[in-house]
């Protein structure tokens, strides 16, 4: 009888991981929800509103258009947590919302030390259109690819 019950458990474990890792989720964010955007336009965006000033973008080529150079930011790459598309949207219409852990640690120890840290990224609310953040979201949003952990396949919890 113990074995069946450990048995449902386990069935209703993986259903409830599986229901959380569906492709529906990725564009869900507790009860936010974007269209469908296109990466290839998101990309393009991305260089138009020159991000490539302040960021780079894992795997990407982007033109750089002869802009100064300064210290860059990376977006996207191998993360073991996809930020959700809310996180995504809240970062470029809200960059004060939180500062890039990645800008402070470019920070010297006097800048840090301050108490209130404002973040260099400029506010794009009033030249962007909702259709280039949408895209530009989808963009950047296709650059992160999930660790997997590892697992232990004699890894086991006594009962």
């Amino acid at each position: 009888m113990k074995r069946i019950g450990i048995g449902i458990s386990l069935m209703a474990a993986i259903a409830f991981l599986a229901i959380g890792c569906s492709e529906e989720r990725k564009t869900h964010s507790r009860g936010f929800h974007l269209p469908e955007g296109d990466v290839e336009i998101g990309k393009t965006t991305f260089a138009d509103m020159q991000c490539v000033l302040c960021h780079t973008v894992s795997g990407v080529e982007l033109p750089d258009r002869g802009l100064p150079s300064l210290p860059k930011i990376a977006i996207g790459g191998e993360v073991h947590r996809v930020h959700s598309y809310g996180e995504l949207v809240t970062s470029i219409i809200s960059p004060e919302h939180v500062v890039s852990p990645k800008y402070l640690a470019m920070l010297s120890k006097e800048e840090r030390a301050k108490e209130d840290i404002d973040s260099p990224m400029p506010v794009f609310n009033e030249e962007m259109t909702v259709q280039q953040l949408i895209d530009l979201v989808a963009f950047l949003h296709s650059r992160y690819q999930l660790i997997e952990p590892e697992s232990d396949p004699y890894f086991y919890v006594m009962p």
